[in-house]
């Protein structure tokens, strides 16, 4: 027998597949794998007692971006932008005398202002809608105009303001040629103009805001239409001077007066010039009036409905006979009243 070196326990079979060389590799990688953990948790901060770590917040902007430690950029998410204003003029070509309609779709906006020929008011809130009526002087310049219009937060913080233009256009109204007796005449004096004068100032120093009619207006009486709104006004041959600021419907003394619309009384009493009148509050600075009445039906601060009767046709005042001046105001504006039978001014 030849005498020599033991044979190997797995004869055949490289050292590197042996089971007891895996267990040790195993083993080691286990050991390395520790090590590395334990360096890791040594290098991070710890916080003292009752300090919490402040991590960093991101404020996303339309322009950031974020890098990570390997230095890939990605995109920051864009703030969010405000919905603009969406502002439409119903119609954007109104006439002299006539109403406009001021809408304005502002989600978000606390309030709403209206700048326009030098005045300046707030727009009233039906959900995200902010709207006013808007009546255009008889003699309002022609031509363009512009608008503006401005949204702002709870805390005044402005949203958006936005102008428009808007076209002014005459409308050919016929001239009222008036023959006064001297009694009739008596009544139209400068005394007689300035007290009324008074007292519409008082009547448009105030309006209720809430819009109290939810449709057209209703004409307030029966009877023919004797005088147009607007015309021009010529008394015994005289130049034309000033425009009628109402319409005149005759009828027989007596004949109902009705109310245009839902309201609020807003004053009962004579003027030297209109004669025993009614003044009608329909919110949202919209008001009528009904003049020349025999006499009158309701008290001030009472609440009457559409087609309620509120007085009866008479010729007090500064009359030729029996009629009722009907006049429709906004904001203290005189303007077509009749257009508010054919057109629902409501937003």
């Amino acid at each position: 027998m030849q005498q020599g070196r033991p044979p190997p326990p797995y004869p055949g079979r490289p050292w590197y597949t042996r089971a007891e060389t895996r267990l040790a590799v195993l083993v080691l990688a286990l050991l390395v794998l520790a090590a590395a953990a334990a360096v890791t948790r040594s290098a991070a901060p710890t916080p003292a007692a009752g300090v919490a770590l402040a991590l960093p917040v991101a404020t996303p902007t339309a322009t950031a971006t974020a890098t990570s430690e390997a230095g890939a950029e990605t995109a920051a998410t864009p703030a969010p932008t405000a919905t603009p204003l969406l502002l439409d003029l119903r119609p954007a070509s109104v006439g002299q005398g006539e109403t406009m309609l001021v809408w304005v779709h502002a989600p978000g906006a606390f309030s709403v202002t209206l700048e326009i020929r030098d005045g300046s008011f707030a727009l009233l809130p039906e959900g995200e809608i902010f709207w006013a009526v808007v009546g255009m002087p008889l003699d309002a310049p022609l031509g363009d105009d512009e608008l503006t219009v401005t949204a702002r937060r709870a805390d005044g913080a402005l949203i958006e303001a936005v102008s428009e233009t808007f076209e002014v256009v005459t409308i050919e109204r016929p001239v009222d040629y008036i023959t006064l007796t001297a009694e009739e005449a008596s009544v139209l004096t400068a005394e007689a103009a300035a007290e009324e004068r008074r007292l519409r100032e008082m009547f448009f120093s105030a309006f209720d805001r809430g819009r109290r009619w939810s449709t057209f207006f209703r004409l307030p009486t029966q009877g023919v239409t004797s005088s147009e709104f607007g015309q021009g006004r010529s008394y015994n041959g005289g130049p034309v001077g000033g425009f009628h600021t109402g319409m005149d419907i005759a009828a027989p003394e007596g004949t109902p007066v009705l109310a245009s619309a839902p309201a609020r009384v807003a004053w009962v009493g004579e003027m030297p010039i209109r004669g025993i009148s009614v003044i009608l509050d329909h919110g949202a600075g919209v008001k009528t009036g009904y003049h020349h009445l025999s006499v009158a039906l309701v008290e001030e601060g009472q609440m009457v409905a559409i087609g309620q009767p509120i007085g009866e046709m008479g010729e007090t005042g500064l009359a030729t006979g029996p009629h009722l001046h009907w006049e429709l105001t906004v904001w203290g504006v005189n303007v077509n009243p009749f257009a508010w039978t054919l057109k629902d001014f409501t937003p």
